[in-house]
């Protein structure tokens, strides 16, 4: 607790990349999918020089560690911070920056007559080629999943236009469907009670 109290009180005297890795770290929660943050990094939500500078000097100095293909907060504390410290609409910003890259990466191969159908494997939400030895793979939740969170942290008040609207009302259902696939209901019904508030 005190090493965090330290990196806590020292949060404003460091670079502003940093400080905007940081953030987007913490809109993630306590951790995430090392695989998320590769293709970020090729995103205009990274900051300048991208992210994997800064994660490493992050690394280096004991905020997070990288396990598993996971990215951690070394101390909720952090995190909570980090997270609450800057305002509610920048927070806002980010989480709805963050979700449409993602989500768009999931559409990207898609004919249009899938995705307005919704007629979508779910397989094909997920990232899985191959990769190279040490990197990543997103495997245990479909990226269309993290992505359309990131849109729900952002909120249907944050959204300008209907047509967005409706369509992340869609992704919604879309992931609710696949967690009721796996006879996760629980998520199922929250995702789509989400999905209701942006219609």
């Amino acid at each position: 607790d005190n090493v965090a109290s330290f990196i806590i009180s020292t949060l404003s005297t460091w670079p502003p990349e940093t400080l905007h890795t940081l953030r987007i770290l913490a809109c993630f929660g306590f951790h995430t999918d090392q695989g998320v943050l590769e293709l970020l990094d090729a995103s205009c939500v990274a900051p300048s020089g991208g992210l994997k500078s800064c994660i490493q000097n992050l690394v280096n100095i004991g905020v997070i560690e990288i396990v598993g293909g996971l990215v951690s907060f070394t101390h909720d504390l952090i995190q909570q911070n980090v997270y609450e410290e800057f305002e509610l609409h920048q927070r806002q910003n980010l989480h709805y920056d963050i979700g449409v890259f993602l989500g768009a990466k999931v559409f990207a191969n898609l004919t249009s007559t899938e995705t307005e159908s919704l007629e979508i494997r779910f397989d094909q939400m997920y990232i899985s080629e191959s990769k190279s030895a040490g990197e990543s793979v997103i495997s245990e939740r479909s990226l269309l999943s993290i992505a359309t969170d990131h849109i729900n942290s952002a909120g249907p008040d944050f959204i300008v236009g209907q047509p967005q609207k409706e369509l992340f009302a869609k992704w919604n259902l879309l992931v609710g469907k696949e967690m009721a696939n796996i006879s996760n209901f629980g998520s199922a019904l929250h995702y789509y009670e989400e999905g209701i508030r942006f219609i």
